[in-house]
């Protein structure tokens, strides 16, 4: 049952991201479709997602190519949007083909793709994710980008949270599976609501925090 409303729950951050797609250009543009083909993915995993766990079919492939690799690399290539030194990109870049040649060796010798969830793929991946994460904001406190702006009305700053926020669960909740699995299997219901309660939080937040600007510029010509 509660499946069924995060995908609606997805399905309506999917909905607002698309909404104020025009009013954006340039840099904006770019991290807005990135966040719109990433709320569009996670709709279509999780749909698939149920639908072969409600038929008992195995869908560790799905998961692996689809969130840990696809929706790892969509959201780093979105963060690198966010980088004010082009040569520190080059090297996010270097680091992210890194960890996709280290999962290549992890699927041929440790963690076959097609069979188990990929977690020692999926770490590094997070890792890195929650890295560039913790780097913009500090550089949106130190003022060292978008100084100009207000933080309550960006949307990058309610975007970074809500990653930094489900990354940190999932690297909790999916590590704990991965070397302790008899206490995952005993709280499974529990631990899985946690994790699509935060997930279903952070692509809301991903679907609401473009229209904060444009909610803003109404607001202040309503009082004008």
């Amino acid at each position: 049952m509660f499946g069924g409303f995060y995908l609606l729950v997805i399905a309506i951050g999917f909905l607002f991201s698309l909404f104020p797609l025009r009013r954006i250009q340039g840099v904006e543009s770019t991290a807005q479709n990135c966040i719109i083909s990433i709320l569009f993915l996670a709709l279509l995993l999780e749909g698939l997602g149920d639908y072969t766990a409600s038929r008992g079919i195995n869908n560790s492939l799905l998961y692996n190519f689809g969130w840990v690799y696809l929706e790892s690399l969509l959201l780093i290539y979105y963060l690198i949007q966010l980088e004010i030194d082009w040569g520190f990109k080059r090297k996010i870049i270097w680091a992210s083909l890194g960890v996709l040649i280290w999962g290549m060796v992890n699927s041929l010798f440790f963690q076959p793709i097609d069979t188990v969830f990929q977690y020692f793929t999926f770490l590094p991946f997070a890792l890195l994710i929650i890295f560039l994460v913790l780097r913009f904001l500090i550089q949106l406190i130190q003022m060292k980008t978008y100084a100009d702006r207000d933080l309550i009305q960006l949307p990058h700053f309610w975007i970074s949270w809500a990653i930094l926020l489900f990354y940190m669960e999932a690297i909790l909740l999916f590590g704990t599976y991965q070397f302790h699995p008899v206490f995952v299997l005993d709280n499974l219901h529990l631990l899985f609501t946690i994790n699509q309660v935060v997930a279903g939080l952070m692509y809301l937040v991903f679907g609401l925090a473009f229209m904060l600007p444009w909610l803003n510029r109404k607001r202040v010509t309503f009082i004008e």
